[in-house]
């Protein structure tokens, strides 16, 4: 549930529980004073029945008002305390000694007679006794109220104590609440958040995050933030990792070859028969130190920000024709074939980019087999022709497979020959000569570059198998072909 829902409810709690305190307290109070108001009735039943026998009786109340007072009381059932006052208002007989007051004023007297009064947990009625028209005194009643002063405080206390209970468990839910989505989500970041000031980056999701409020996609923004901020170190690391064999790479590999052309100018001007021999080796190895600035320079703006290709929509098959073009002549000594078969596909690529792939994939093959030995050069879209070559087949792509028959490659080299800098074991390079390991980095990069993927397949002693594949043009959404 969403943390604003929470809150409402929790508000909505809160508002219920003075409502239903509130409720109670009137439903009692109703129904006490709906008792109280059945009990007056009542007592003003009982007032008038006690007042008509009292009246019928004045004359014996004149002889013997003690008597009189004791049988009234007696015949309704002593619910009910009476006294009796002369007609100068002094009190002349009462049932419950020191209850009534011995003698009244004229105000207090006349004030409220023949109405029932509720004064001191009692009702009180009075009224005056007349013996043919002629005022011989007067009679007070009071008539007891019952419990219901008790109730009234019972009510009292039972409200209060269901308020402070609701109050008590509404605020431990609302703390409970509070504690477990803000107060430790937010102690748990501020935690984190030192760790990282102190340079930790090693953080795990929040155990609470899987309640998807708010704050728990909160924490988990923290969290894949920091493991970026890890990722980031890590890429820095490897950067300046990468810079420092870029240094001792380009020391060590540039250092040989300008020893060498520096012996060798020097011979030319210490020996004139050997000129056009010394004038040879010095311009290899002048392009040999081209081709490893060459592969710098490509690998820096690879890595650049700004690099763009430039893409171009080509039939497969005339791009494969391209890219395959000019071997056979050009090594001679190597056995080479090639297999063209990915009618209907049109590719989106930059293709002196590609070119510059496959003349790095062949020109590595040809450097790793021996002479006479067989390099196939395949392009398809065909699944049983990648079968025999071990790779797995994905639909609307176009493979480009580039087989040597040499040493093959250890499995443990396989997983890093795309990474910068590697080299491959140099004793199963069959030329002289070695990059500085950016052949193949350069090659994976471009090929990602073009949405595509670039593998190895390799055994020792059998050969290896480099291969690249691109993506359709025409693919429709799901990956097949439109």
């Amino acid at each position: 549930m969403k943390l604003r829902g929470q809150l409402n409810l929790l508000l909505i709690l809160t508002a219920i529980v003075p409502f239903i305190t509130t409720s109670l307290f009137s439903i009692q109070i109703n129904r006490a004073v709906q008792g109280q108001s059945e009990l007056y009735v009542e007592a003003i039943a009982k007032a008038k029945a006690i007042g008509s026998g009292l009246a019928r009786q004045a004359e014996a109340i004149k002889t013997d008002p003690e008597a009189v007072l004791l049988q009234t009381q007696h015949h309704h059932g002593e619910v009910a305390d009476l006294a009796l006052y002369s007609a100068q208002r002094i009190l002349v007989s009462q049932s419950e000694p020191g209850l009534f007051a011995s003698y009244l004023s004229p105000a207090d007297m006349m004030s409220n007679l023949y109405e029932l009064q509720t004064r001191e947990g009692a009702f009180i009625y009075k009224e005056p006794l007349f013996i043919e028209d002629t005022l011989t005194g007067y009679y007070e009643i009071r008539l007891h109220q019952g419990d219901i002063q008790q109730d009234a405080s019972l009510i009292y206390l039972l409200t209060f104590l269901f308020f402070v209970c609701s109050s008590a468990i509404t605020f431990y839910i609302v703390q409970h609440w509070f504690k477990r989505n803000m107060l430790v989500p937010f102690t748990w970041m501020k935690e984190q958040m030192q760790h990282i000031g102190d340079g930790k980056r090693e953080i795990k999701l929040h155990g609470s995050t899987h309640r998807r409020t708010e704050v728990g996609v909160l924490l988990d923004d923290f969290a894949i933030m920091t493991a970026q901020l890890v990722e980031t170190e890590r890429e820095k690391q490897r950067v300046e990792g990468n810079r420092q064999k870029l240094i001792a790479s380009i020391s060590h590999d540039l250092r040989t070859p300008l020893t060498s052309i520096r012996a060798y100018a020097e011979g030319l001007i210490e020996s004139d028969d050997k000129k056009d021999e010394y004038a040879s080796v010095i311009l290899t190895k002048t392009r040999y130190m081209q081709r490893l600035i060459g592969d710098l320079l490509m690998y820096s703006q690879i890595r650049a920000t700004s690099f763009l290709l430039d893409l171009q929509q080509v039939d497969a098959e005339e791009l494969a024709d391209t890219l395959f073009d000019g071997y056979k002549d050009q090594w001679k000594n190597h056995q080479f074939t090639i297999d063209i078969d990915c009618s209907h596909a049109e590719l989106q690529v930059d293709v002196d980019r590609l070119i510059q792939v496959v003349d790095n994939l062949v020109a590595n093959a040809v450097n790793y087999t021996p002479e006479g030995g067989r390099i196939t050069l395949l392009a398809t879209t065909q699944e049983k022709k990648l079968v025999s070559h071990s790779i797995a087949y994905e639909e609307a792509h176009v493979y480009f497979i580039v087989k040597d028959t040499g040493k093959g490659i250890s499995l443990e080299e396989q997983t890093l020959v795309f990474d910068s800098f590697y080299q491959v074991e140099k004793a199963r390079n069959q030329s002289n000569e070695s990059g500085v390991g950016l052949g193949l980095s350069i090659c994976r990069e471009l090929i990602q570059k073009h949405g595509g993927k670039m593998g190895v397949q390799s055994s020792l002693e059998k050969g290896s198998t480099f291969y690249f594949m691109l993506p359709l043009a025409n693919r429709n959404k799901k990956g097949g072909i439109e």
